[in-house]
């Protein structure tokens, strides 16, 4: 007899059956993380030409040192990013406020391409190219994420 909560399988099963890749976070959950966590799953699970063309899954290697950046870069109340794979396995994690614009293109752990520009900005914006130094970056999200009036207030 079989367990009301248990799911027989046919004996001859056609296909290998795999778990989900899962990712789970022993620190509290924080705004972002949710919905960021949600969609990196997702992009792991791409299969091989999603893109109409050759494009690979997301590796788990970028992931998870997307995950870990986005901790040093994010505080509790950070709206989570965009993110977009990339054809060859990279990530383009992405805020687009009224306040400004930050991507950075994850193309591989400790090789991230950051553009910044903020809407008091006259010029083209600010790039730079980061290995495992996210502050700059982390003070371009607060400055890109921070409602105008929280703004004011921590300056005055």
């Amino acid at each position: 007899m079989i367990a009301s909560n248990t799911i027989q399988f046919p004996s001859k099963a056609s296909k290998k059956i795999e778990p989900s890749p899962r990712i789970t976070l022993s620190e509290k959950n924080n705004v972002w993380q949710e919905k960021t966590i949600k969609r990196l799953e997702e992009l792991i699970r791409l299969e091989i030409g999603w893109d109409g063309y050759q494009g690979i899954a997301v590796s788990l290697e970028n992931v998870l040192f997307t995950l870990n950046m986005l901790e040093k870069i994010c505080k509790w109340n950070t709206e989570a990013p965009q993110i977009v794979p990339g054809y060859s396995g990279d990530l383009q994690v992405e805020w687009h406020t009224l306040n400004g614009d930050l991507e950075l293109h994850v193309e591989k752990p400790n090789k991230v391409n950051a553009w910044f520009w903020h809407v008091k900005d006259d010029s083209e914006g600010e790039e730079l190219q980061l290995k495992n130094d996210f502050s700059k970056v982390a003070e371009w999200v607060k400055a890109i994420t921070e409602s105008p009036v929280a703004a004011e207030s921590a300056a005055a």
